[in-house]
């Protein structure tokens, strides 16, 4: 992300946050940046192929999953103190919305990438700072692998065209 300062952690080096306030603050900023980039991508170029096979459409899909499952995680949390497991492999997961995002406009994940997105957003501001830490951390850990980190793994996929021609 080169708009961040070379002082500023991109996302995949930033630390799991040790605050609600500052877990907030690092979601918006780097999911400002992410999002950014997926919104600014031509929507003609969304089904190309990326290395691991996948479109830019079925990444897209895949984080938003990926937001969807860190918010009923954090629900379940939310309602019984103790970290929540996947349900699912990581594998069996990407696969099932690869699959589904096929059959998915641009426009659709695009879509749900805000609401996902903004529903995650509201789960961890139910988070006490204390919550955020419990555990070793646990929530502060989900949040950061599944939001910031993951961006900043998915974000050269989304590099403007001219970019990759260079």
């Amino acid at each position: 992300m080169t708009d961040a300062p070379a002082t500023e952690p991109t996302g995949g080096e930033q630390p799991a946050a040790r605050t609600v306030e500052e877990a907030l603050a690092v979601l918006d900023r780097q999911w400002s940046r992410f999002r950014t980039l997926a919104f600014g991508y031509p929507a003609e170029r969304m089904d190309e192929p990326l290395e691991k096979g996948w479109t830019r459409k079925q990444m897209l899909a895949h984080i938003a999953a990926w937001h969807e499952s860190a918010t009923e995680r954090l629900a379940r949390f939310l309602r019984t103190g103790r970290p929540e497991p996947l349900t699912t492999t990581v594998d069996a997961r990407n696969a099932q919305v690869a699959r589904v995002a096929i059959g998915r406009t641009s426009g659709e994940i695009l879509h749900s990438l805000d609401a996902t997105y903004g529903r995650l957003r509201r789960s961890v501001g139910q988070l006490t700072d204390e919550q955020l830490q419990t555990s070793d951390g646990w929530a502060a850990e989900l949040i950061a692998d599944n939001c910031y980190r993951h961006y900043a793994e998915h974000a050269p996929a989304l590099a403007p065209p001219a970019a990759e021609q260079a």
